[in-house]
């Protein structure tokens, strides 16, 4: 009972915080900008900070230790899939305290960054649409499953495209009249509504690669299905997933922001005592050390930037390493279970 009374508490906090945003501070509930750390900046912080950890305290408790990686189906992919990302965690941190005007370039509009994340996202549609075929003439398969898969690589697929305004600078494409309100003036969706879409995106993938996978890890029961167990993704991506949430400048007041970025770090910590695993735990601490320095070093550093956004398109960058990791892994599920 006490459990669900600090769940509720916590819960009361973060909404505390939307009405003081609105009736208080007036503020928008999607404020970016310059991040401040005035007294009432750093105490909002710590009100979000106390409520998210209250949650996952909460639904931690009785959890008993266990493996991050299921070591009846552990391979090498499981240690590889956290090692590159972080490796490239590190060496994105050390390009941008080093190197700054080239972190910066390699993020301009179809360099590097944003096409890495494209071909990442398209590389997930890819995996999961041959997974797809693989599957059509397995009677033993179900059709919820094959319907799963379709759903997955097409949103992965329109993600990618979106990424890359359907190829519109590519071709050359002049802009439609349909898209004359866009934003960017660009052939794509999202950014007819660029704050909203934006927001959603990054917190969506925060819960599917973060909590999905914590929750998985702390219910095993969750997972028994075997439709569950092939689509909730393994708690090991959270670890990927988490990498991300560090990555937040112009976006940092934003509440969905300081959630996904506390509440990793929390998980993180709940992983590094609930693993049996020493190896795990000194990955775990390890990618909290990292996160936590590049998130004040991009906070303290921000006016670095040759746009104020400029940290984000890492961000999108690190979403669909995830996303790929995932994809790869529903596939190499799914014929463990075939």
């Amino acid at each position: 009972m006490i459990h669900i009374l600090y769940i509720v508490l916590g819960f009361l906090g973060l909404i505390m915080i939307v009405i003081l945003d609105k009736f208080y501070w007036y503020s928008s509930i999607l404020r970016e900008g310059n991040p401040s750390f005035l007294f009432a900046d750093i105490l909002r912080s710590v009100i979000i900070f106390i409520s998210v950890l209250s949650i996952i305290w909460s639904l931690s408790k009785n959890t008993k230790q266990h493996y991050i990686w299921e070591k009846r189906n552990y391979t090498i992919f499981e240690p590889l899939s956290i090692v590159i990302p972080l490796s490239l965690a590190i060496l994105f941190l050390f390009i941008f305290i080093f190197k700054t005007y080239l972190f910066n370039a390699l993020s301009m509009e179809d360099n590097i960054i944003e096409w890495g994340s494209a071909i990442l996202l398209f590389a997930s549609s890819t995996v999961l649409s041959i997974t797809l075929l693989k599957t059509l003439k397995t009677y033993t398969i179900s059709i919820f499953i094959k319907l799963t898969l379709l759903f997955l690589s097409i949103i992965f697929f329109i993600i990618a495209m979106e990424e890359i305004s359907w190829f519109q600078r590519v071709l050359e494409i002049d802009t439609p009249k349909a898209f004359a309100n866009n934003m960017q003036l660009e052939m794509n969706l999202h950014n007819f509504a660029t704050d909203i879409t934006e927001n959603i995106y990054y917190f969506g993938a925060f819960v599917f690669l973060v909590v999905l996978p914590f929750l998985r890890y702390l219910f095993p029961l969750f997972s028994k299905k075997q439709y569950m167990y092939i689509f909730i993704p393994s708690p090991f991506i959270a670890i990927v997933g988490i990498i991300s949430c560090g990555y937040n400048y112009d976006m940092w007041h934003i509440i969905f922001t300081q959630i996904a970025f506390f509440s990793s770090i929390i998980i993180l910590y709940f992983f590094t005592i609930l693993s049996q695993s020493q190896k795990e735990k000194y990955i775990c601490i390890f990618t909290i050390i990292l996160i936590i320095c590049t998130q004040i070093i991009f906070l303290t550093h921000g006016v670095n930037f040759e746009r104020l956004w400029e940290v984000t398109e890492y961000k999108e960058f690190f979403i669909p390493v995830g996303f790929f990791i995932y994809s790869l892994d529903v596939s190499r599920h799914l014929f463990q279970e075939d």
